[in-house]
């Protein structure tokens, strides 16, 4: 039997360019009792904190980074003063190929629990200690003087570089996919100067590129401590300015032990 009542359609919108609803969700600043102090759980990154929290987490990094610095110093002085101990890490080899890959296990697990204390501490110093180690064991086959040189060199550029980071309104992490094929590229240069031992100048030509090119690190990973790295990531924040600075000094050796040679 056919009903006589007729199918009413349910009204519809003409145009999606109409409001759906009569007003705008409230903002941030509507809801938000004050702005956001150091006392907030605050999670975002470096460039969206309040200034005090951008300062507490730069003097995070930076004190991380020259305690790392100076154990990587005192050890590496040892084998200057204690002879028995230079004789002792140069003919126990294998141990700095030991620490080498225990440094990077380290520092991989150090990148994991990066934001879990204590564990990101025990981890960072385990791998600080390992990398310490291997350093040591490098400086002990150079001239004390040309160390102390490379040293001093190596912090004057650190400075200089980290103060025009800061200062200059132009955005160094756009380098960074040209620096990363860079240090591929000086990798496989590397290794292959492993098999084919250079002379002094294709030493001088290599210590060279590489301080250029962690130098340009170095700028890179200033600017992301100050913008854009996550306010409890000041541990991973250490590690890549440390990174940087300890293939700086390396390269500075090479060009005046070279220079040296010559």
């Amino acid at each position: 039997m056919a009903s006589n009542s007729r199918y009413q359609p349910a009204p519809q919108r003409d145009s999606f360019d109409e409001p759906a609803f009569s007003h705008a969700p409230p903002s941030y600043q509507a809801t938000a009792e004050s702005p956001r102090t150091e006392d907030d759980n605050f999670g975002g990154t470096v460039a969206e904190a309040a200034l005090p929290i951008r300062m507490q987490f730069i003097r995070k990094v930076y004190a991380i980074l020259t305690v790392q610095l100076l154990l990587t110093t005192g050890l590496s002085t040892i084998s200057f003063f204690n002879e028995s101990y230079r004789l002792w890490i140069q003919s126990n080899f294998w141990l700095m190929v030991v620490s080498l890959i225990g440094a990077i296990g380290f520092m991989l697990l150090t990148y994991w629990k990066r934001k879990s204390y204590p564990t990101n501490l025990l981890f960072l110093a385990a791998f600080t200690a390992l990398e310490s180690y291997s350093i040591s064991v490098v400086t002990s086959f150079y001239d004390a003087r040309i160390v102390v040189q490379a040293l001093v060199i190596t912090l004057a550029i650190f400075f200089a570089l980290t103060l025009f980071a800061c200062q200059t309104k132009y955005d160094f992490t756009s380098w960074i996919p040209y620096l990363f094929g860079a240090l591929w590229l000086l990798i496989i240069f590397g290794f292959m100067a492993a098999f084919f031992p250079m002379n002094s100048t294709m030493e001088l030509v290599y210590g060279g590129i590489a301080a250029l090119i962690f130098s340009g690190y170095i700028l890179v990973d200033t600017q992301l401590v100050m913008r854009h790295y996550h306010v409890e990531e000041e541990i991973a924040a250490a590690i890549s300015l440390y990174l940087d600075i300890i293939n700086l000094f390396l390269a500075i050796l090479r060009i005046l032990n070279s220079q040296s040679n010559n």
